[in-house]
């Protein structure tokens, strides 16, 4: 099995969006994403901007994850990965790199908003990861987590 990491591109954006569409929870279509302000032109602007840097995760050359963040206010803003790819450590190795880009940047606590259902992978994935809830949540219900370098 070809799997391999690297930094993302502009032209990676449209699939990345497909992979948010086909996550096992917590999917967002196309549409959902429009209605927080994410299109395919948003994300190439931020990212040709770089206010918005990332990590794709690919197998046999086929982007099948990614992990973007916000380098203006050090925010983890999506982290998917194909269904079938889950449970390998992938999501967590592109979770990793994308914070020592942020940490690169001088950020020295990152910050991000997920589920606050524990029956959601992803409450129990960060906070293995060392992530804490701060006790706030955003605008849609999810749960502020931080990360604070060590």
């Amino acid at each position: 099995m070809n799997i391999k990491y690297r930094t993302a591109k502009t032209e990676d954006v449209a699939r990345c969006i497909a992979i948010r569409g086909m996550t096992r929870q917590n999917p967002m279509s196309v549409e959902d994403l429009q209605q927080f302000g994410v299109t395919e032109h948003s994300w190439k602007s931020n990212m040709e901007q770089q206010h918005t840097i990332g990590v794709v995760l690919e197998h046999d050359d086929q982007i099948i994850g990614f992990c973007f963040g916000d380098t203006s206010t050090g925010e983890v803003q999506s982290l998917a990965l194909l269904p079938e790819y889950e449970g390998h450590g992938y999501g967590k190795a592109l979770l990793l790199q994308l914070m020592e880009q942020l940490f690169s940047q001088g950020f020295e606590k990152l910050w991000l908003a997920a589920s606050p259902h524990a029956e959601i992978r992803a409450h129990g994935f960060y906070r293995h990861l060392g992530w804490t809830a701060t006790g706030k949540k955003d605008a849609h219900g999810d749960e502020l987590l931080v990360y604070v370098k060590s």
